[in-house]
């Protein structure tokens, strides 16, 4: 009955605006539908999982993006293909006698098994109707002499099916205005927050109990939650969405300019990052601004001798401290960052400072005008591409954005498209090496390429 507006669809409308009075029905992802059979049942689901069901979209920069988690025909018919091989996998009279002892289809036995198998797998109390609904199919299974394990069976089967599974769903009030969360509501956004997965049985009982209308019992909760293994496991994958790392397994940089890029590089850098971040923020508790500025890194041998740092040896990533002088320090100069700022050729200082303002600083930059070509305009007598954006910087359409985000792009142009790093840019035609320091053609100009970056911050 609740009155929900559909004006407002286009994901563009939200950027930079807060909806914090919004509250979505959110479907599960596909990571947090994984988590949730696990936790609830035991089955690990993962790799069929991801197999059958579609992939979830990126939507402001991530996949858990309520307004962009929809469903098809496609997922109802995978979830309804996971119910069955899930149930199949499951030990049912196991699972029930966890709820109940009983093993008859009487209502004593059956209804308070409905209730409070159904309290956890669906992360709230059922309604009446709900124990009704459920209760009819082992009536009817009964009826037509199935056995006990296959009744219960198909009511996980349905369970695993059902919305309050798949979605995360809150009441709502009948005109769609904010409305106080409930106990198991608030169970939920917490653990699907901090371990990307359903409440355990202690933040259910807190919320059966009224304790989480307490502030400061949420407080303990939260701190319990924290010292779980599955808060790390689940920032790493914030990071790894934060950043868009899942780009590096697609990336194929030109092979004739980069022959030394392949799948396992690419691995590498994804777990230099996310190791970087599980010893900043878990091992060692520093603040996150250490993130942008610690003299350290996690690498592989391969890793190392792409880095030119000395002395790695065996097979296994490992921290090792950066040496002095080195150009690098922070997640910003690691190979995985580098890369998926990047093209398959080349660099761009634009492209490099947009990202950091949109995914550090948190400011998306102004589309430019329209009819406004690329770095082009009145390049004559440009030497270098900071002359170059210079030109381009003085239209005055222009200069206000790239004054922002220019200087944080060139920052890091003394990496190569693959995080190497480099003093001077390639030739174009050749493989990039560090020392090469060619005529360069761009755009009809031809320029000397110099140092990337001098003592003065100048070509």
């Amino acid at each position: 009955g609740a009155s929900w507006t559909v004006a407002v669809i286009d994901p563009a409308n939200y950027t930079n605006e807060s909806h914090a009075r919004q509250n979505w029905v959110r479907r599960l992802t596909i990571p947090e539908y994984i988590e949730t059979v696990r936790a609830t049942v035991g089955v690990d689901i993962g790799v069929i999982a991801r197999r059958v069901l579609p992939p979830d979209l990126r939507a402001d920069g991530f996949s858990n993006t309520a307004y962009n988690l929809n469903v098809d025909l496609k997922h109802v018919d995978a979830f309804a293909q996971l119910a069955d091989i899930i149930v199949k996998r499951m030990d049912v009279p196991a699972f029930a006698q966890k709820f109940s002892r009983g093993r008859k289809f009487t209502d004593k036995d059956m209804r308070p098994l409905i209730a409070k198998m159904g309290q956890w797998l669906l992360r709230g109390p059922l309604e009446e109707r709900e124990v009704v609904a459920y209760r009819g199919i082992t009536t009817t299974l009964a009826a037509a002499g199935v056995s006990y394990q296959e009744a219960v069976g198909a009511v996980i089967k349905v369970m695993l099916q059902s919305p309050r599974f798949i979605y995360r769903i809150e009441n709502q009030q009948g005109d769609g205005t904010p409305w106080p969360v409930g106990g198991f509501e608030l169970a939920s956004r917490l653990s699907y927050i901090i371990w990307g997965g359903p409440p355990d049985k202690e933040l259910l009982r807190a919320a059966e109990a009224g304790e989480l209308s307490d502030r400061n019992r949420v407080a303990e909760q939260v701190r319990r939650m924290l010292q779980d293994s599955r808060t790390v496991d689940q920032s790493a994958r914030f990071i790894t969405e934060w950043l868009d790392l899942g780009r590096l397994a697609n990336m194929r940089p030109d092979p004739r300019r980069f022959p030394n890029w392949d799948a396992q590089l690419a691995d590498d850098m994804r777990k230099e990052t996310t190791e970087f971040f599980k010893e900043v923020v878990w091992k060692q508790r520093r603040p996150l601004s250490e993130l942008l500025n610690a003299q350290f890194t996690f690498v592989t041998p391969r890793l190392a001798e792409h880095y030119e740092v000395p002395g790695v040896t065996g097979v296994e990533i490992r921290k090792v401290k950066l040496p002095a002088g080195s150009p690098r320090g922070g997640f910003l100069s690691q190979g995985s960052v580098l890369k998926v700022t990047a093209n398959g050729t080349n660099t761009s200082p634009v492209l490099r400072g947009t990202w950091v303002m949109e995914r550090i600083l948190g400011k998306t930059p102004t589309p430019p005008p329209p009819n406004i070509p690329g770095v082009e305009p009145d390049i004559r007598g440009a030497e270098s591409l900071r002359d170059l954006l210079a030109k381009h910087r003085s239209m005055e359409s222009c200069r206000g954005c790239h004054a922002k985000f220019d200087p944080l792009g060139f920052a890091l142009e003394s990496f190569n498209p693959i995080g190497g790093y480099r003093e001077h840019y390639r030739s174009l035609g050749n493989t990039e090496h560090p020392k090469v320091n060619r005529l360069a053609k761009g755009r009809g100009v031809q320029y000397r390429q110099g140092p990337v970056v001098d003592a003065s911050g100048n070509f």
